[in-house]
């Protein structure tokens, strides 16, 4: 039974964008602008002038930092939008945002990163609004989100600003033909793999990846591979970026962060789920489909601009585009052996047959296509309605032989073949 679902309050946030460069300055000066600030939408062009809804369109949503953060999840999405036009040149780059950076403007955060605003809505970046703007663009190949989140919502924008996909179903119904056929989305926030990734993917009819623990951000370091903060190293510090691109890029253009789930169950905000996690974001294919080609190709497709240990072509190698799906489920630590050892893992499990191997350093959940059998459980408030923050825990079917990285492994393997 699901709880709590249509009354969701996003007072308090379950990741830490912190760290993310370039280091915001602050700007003291007085700006009477800011008495009638309401989290207005903006939306830019990743490399292109002119705003062309008929034409291939790949959205990229920023979600708001809630002036406590820095720019992480902007330059998450600029990392994204840098791989998007290197495979598809042609296709369009659509970053919706009201970023809401600590001690930043918005329309500064654009130009910081020389996205050109090309349209602003001035009102509070709402589902509503954002909901009707999607309805705009006709052929959308991709979204992807970077922001906060808990495991029934999206935070799109300021105060109570979110998405639930079960309570604007009707829209998202009617956005279905605006889709392509192999599109996906992508949701990269904490706990998204609960509902809100299997019930957009139900709703949408296309395959949608999402967290089943905290999203962290990863830095790109010297040998190629991207950590989380606490198990960065400052010897293998870098300022550019020669290995997830096409071009050694600098990483003040944005490229050098993305996001991650983490590699631990979830304990913030809501609550610690003891009970179970996974460790890389999983995609669910939650609609009836005859075979899971659909799926499995949008998959693929996913892993060819995802931002990476080496930049993918639009038809890779067999081993480069392994690398790539690996660096996907498996996790970094400080040691960094753990990595490989994953590796081994997927390949050791895929090689006997019987696919088992644990990939999450905890408990691992069951999980399918279609749901990891876990429900989030709260206390309600006393006051006022919702879940109470750090009253929740999950009701999960736990694996004790868990197969989810090496089944996951193998559908970007058959999606590989239909590319």
């Amino acid at each position: 039974m699901r709880i709590f679902i249509f009354s969701i309050l996003f007072s308090v946030i379950c990741l830490s964008a912190k760290s993310a460069e370039r280091k915001p300055y602050i700007d003291f000066s007085f700006d009477s602008s800011d008495l009638f600030y309401r989290g207005e939408l903006r939306i830019g062009l990743y490399q292109d002038y002119t705003l062309d809804t008929e034409r291939i369109t790949h959205i990229i949503v920023v979600g708001s930092a809630v002036k406590e953060d820095s720019n992480g999840f902007f330059q998450s999405g600029i990392a994204r939008a840098v791989r998007y036009k290197e495979i598809w040149p042609d296709h369009q780059v659509v970053i919706m945002s009201s970023p809401e950076v600590k001690d930043r403007r918005d329309e500064e955060v654009f130009n910081d990163f020389n996205i050109p605003v090309i349209k602003k809505i001035n009102k509070t970046f709402t589902a509503e609004i954002f909901l009707g703007e999607l309805s705009q663009f006709s052929r959308i190949a991709s979204l992807d989100f970077y922001g906060h989140s808990s495991p029934w919502s999206l935070k799109l924008g300021k105060a109570n600003a979110s998405i639930s996909p079960e309570i604007y179903s009707n829209q998202l119904i009617n956005l279905r033909p605006h889709f392509l056929p192999d599109a996906y989305i992508t949701l990269n926030s904490c706990n998204s793999g609960y509902y809100t990734a299997p019930d957009l993917s139900r709703i949408l009819e296309i395959p949608v990846a999402g967290s089943l623990t905290s999203s962290l951000l990863e830095r790109i370091e010297s040998d190629g591979k991207w950590y989380k903060e606490d198990d960065w190293s400052k010897e293998n510090y870098v300022t550019s970026n020669p290995f997830s691109f096409n071009e050694n890029i600098s990483c003040d253009s944005g490229v050098c962060w993305r996001m991650k789930p983490g590699h631990a169950n979830y304990s913030s905000y809501w609550g610690t789920f003891n009970e179970g996690g996974l460790s890389f974001s999983k995609f669910f294919c939650n609609f009836e489909q005859k075979n899971t080609a659909k799926c499995e190709k949008a998959m693929a497709l996913s892993l060819l601009t995802f931002p990476s240990v080496k930049p993918l072509s639009k038809k890779p190698s067999l081993a480069d585009f392994k690398d790539v799906a690996f660096d996907w489920i498996c996790s970094t630590f400080k040691n960094r052996s753990r990595f490989q050892e994953c590796v081994k893992g997927i390949n050791a499990a895929i090689l006997r047959g019987d696919l088992i191997y644990q990939s999450h350093t905890t408990t691992e959940l069951n999980c399918n296509f279609k749901t990891c059998n876990a429900t989030v459980v709260c206390k309600e408030k006393k006051i006022g309605k919702g879940p109470k923050g750090g009253s929740c825990k999950l009701n999960a079917a736990v694996a004790d032989q868990p197969t989810n990285a090496a089944r996951e492994m193998l559908s970007f393997l058959k999606g590989f073949e239909l590319l």
